[in-house]
């Protein structure tokens, strides 16, 4: 691996986008450095933009849609009580607390990690994502942005989700702290719409049909079999659905 040649921390999203999007120069967004600075030995990086110093670090109640900064801690989400509970606990479960000071919200969507519980509880919380371009700003469902290989080149900015409504809950670990082998997460909004969101059944967490679990093929791991983790998904599913009738 060839030494970092370059170092920027961006005062507004303009400079950091016009950092980002330069021809032949391979650049790493940073925020918490959580993700990126582990796996530095295994990327071909030229230069690093630190976004630290945007203030995305904000918590902003818009009339049934919470506004979150995507520079936010996760410890933040955690101890603020406009935060639904959902999320509260799946930035808990995220890690230890030196690590839930330390990563970001946006770095956690970017990283879509399959077993993410927090990410499967913002999905069920309907959010949107703020994705700056060069084009101008951009609005996409986190659903959509999980689903596609293809989204847009840019910098997620802000995190939108609906608050309130029913929310159920149940999830399979090794032991209560660890990371869920299959975690599943419920809500019911004030419309009566259900949004039902699985983790550790794909490549990423995702909304599921609840009449479609029998379709799932989940990866398997040391963890858990394919078998293991699709007969956990229906039972959860059908707990946490429960839960939005007590």
């Amino acid at each position: 691996m060839a030494p970092i040649q370059a170092y920027h921390r961006p005062q507004t999203i303009a400079e950091a986008l016009q950092l980002l999007t330069r021809d032949g120069v391979r650049t790493a967004l940073v925020a918490g450095g959580t993700s990126l600075v582990p796996t530095l030995g295994e990327k071909e990086i030229d230069e690093i933009v630190d976004l630290q110093a945007l203030g995305l670090d904000g918590i902003e109640d818009h009339g049934g849609r919470l506004h979150l900064g995507a520079l936010l801690p996760l410890q933040t989400l955690v101890d603020d009580d406009r935060v639904p509970v959902l999320i509260r606990e799946g930035a808990f479960r995220a890690g230890p607390n030196t690590f839930r000071h330390q990563a970001t919200l946006g770095g956690t969507i970017a990283g879509r990690h399959w077993e993410c519980e927090l990410l499967a509880a913002l999905l069920v919380h309907d959010a949107a994502l703020t994705i700056e371009t060069t084009a101008g700003a951009q609005t996409l469902s986190l659903a959509d942005f999980l689903g596609q290989e293809d989204t847009p080149a840019g910098i997620i900015a802000g995190i939108t989700i609906a608050t309130g409504g029913r929310t159920g809950h149940a999830r399979v670990a090794r032991t209560p702290l660890d990371t869920a082998i299959v975690a599943a997460h419920a809500r019911r909004d004030a419309n009566g719409t259900v949004r039902l969101a699985l983790t550790g059944v794909g490549t990423t967490p995702s909304l599921i049909d609840p009449g479609e679990l029998d379709a799932l093929d989940p990866p398997g791991d040391f963890r858990g079999s394919s078998d293991y983790r699709k007969e956990m998904a229906a039972i959860l599913a059908r707990r946490a659905l429960a839960q939005l009738d007590e």
